[in-house]
């Protein structure tokens, strides 16, 4: 049986150099696009030296000893920690902080989240803006930090013919049972275009890395979409806008209220009122055939994305926030 948080926290912990920035980093490491790995290879291009934990691998009584001489703890949550990690990270004697790209207020996991590790760090950021009250009756202290990119990945790939097409999806087709949109916005798609539309992500094969870029550049537009229920709930959206502009893609996404804080309509992207698919097929049809302005819009769009909202932006954002609120911390950006 592990040992209690008390037995684990007891030793003496070495106190951290003022010149070092050392981070132990909880999370699901295996895939290599995994948002832990593109997290914590920014957080490198900051100077910060990055412990990684596989979250599944590891006993309380080893991440203890990881936590020892670091100076936070950063978690970002696939499985959920074993043993009694409730008592362990809220007794741990350095700064934790949780981060993490989903939303979770409205949506049925999002019940019981006093009862989860995850959030009950020092500091939990998520994109998720518009759901303050909701965090604070939670009893959680929720930062705001909007998706991003990995800057690596951040590029413009050459048209590949083999996957070029006039309209393109890619994600999930079966998603969250509170997001039906999803399947009906793939149907039109495919039903209005037949085999000018082609769709990439579950239950077809999965895109990662230069493919992926590969394929924004070969597809005239790119049809967006984000698990933002009702559209009237501002500033969340995912990582999707991110991702398709900064690997170069040109976008057509349903409007939410806060994204004009960092795209400007028809510069950057293309909004559409949500639901409405005429509206959606007007503006397929349209840059479809204007390659002069969409193609003006793709560069703009990722220039924009590569030079304000990658990981490493976020990051230092991140980072400085934390540091607003622990001394020790201060300096690191």
């Amino acid at each position: 049986m592990a040992a209690g948080p008390a037995a684990l926290t007891g030793a003496a912990v070495v106190a951290p150099s003022p010149m070092r920035r050392r981070i132990l980093y909880i999370g699901n490491f295996g895939p290599s696009f995994s948002t832990e790995n593109h997290v914590g290879e920014s957080l490198r291009e900051l100077g910060v030296e990055v412990v990684q934990a596989q979250e599944n691998a590891f006993t309380l009584q080893e991440l203890d000893g990881m936590a020892r001489d670091v100076d936070l703890l950063l978690y970002t949550r696939t499985w959920g920690l074993r043993g009694d990690a409730l008592r362990w990270i809220t007794q741990l004697p350095i700064p934790t902080a949780s981060y993490h790209l989903d939303l979770y207020a409205g949506l049925s996991r999002g019940r019981d989240l006093r009862l989860d590790p995850f959030w009950r760090t020092q500091h939990v950021f998520t994109p998720d803006g518009g759901s303050e009250a909701f965090f604070r009756a939670q009893g959680i202290r929720h930062h705001y930090l909007k998706p991003g990119v990995y800057g690596a990945e951040c590029y413009l790939a050459d048209v590949d013919p083999g996957v070029a097409a006039d309209v393109c999806f890619v994600g999930s087709y079966d998603y969250h049972p509170e997001w039906p949109y999803r399947r009906r916005l793939v149907d039109f798609l495919s039903e209005t275009y037949g085999r000018r539309f082609v769709k990439h992500g579950s239950p077809e094969s999965c895109v990662r890395g230069d493919a992926l870029n590969r394929l924004y550049a070969s597809a005239k537009v790119v049809v967006g979409d984000s698990l933002c229920v009702g559209f009237d709930h501002p500033h969340y959206w995912s990582d999707r806008i991110y991702e398709t502009l900064g690997r170069g893609g040109f976008m057509i996404h349903p409007y939410i209220f806060g994204l004009e804080e960092e795209f400007r309509d028809r510069e950057h992207v293309v909004f559409y009122p949500f639901g409405d698919f005429a509206a959606l097929r007007r503006l397929i049809d349209y840059y479809v055939k204007h390659d002069d302005e969409r193609e003006a819009i793709r560069r703009a769009g990722h220039a924009r994305v590569k030079t304000s909202f990658t990981y490493v932006h976020r990051m230092r954002q991140m980072l400085g926030i934390l540091g607003e609120h622990h001394a020790g911390l201060r300096g690191w950006v």
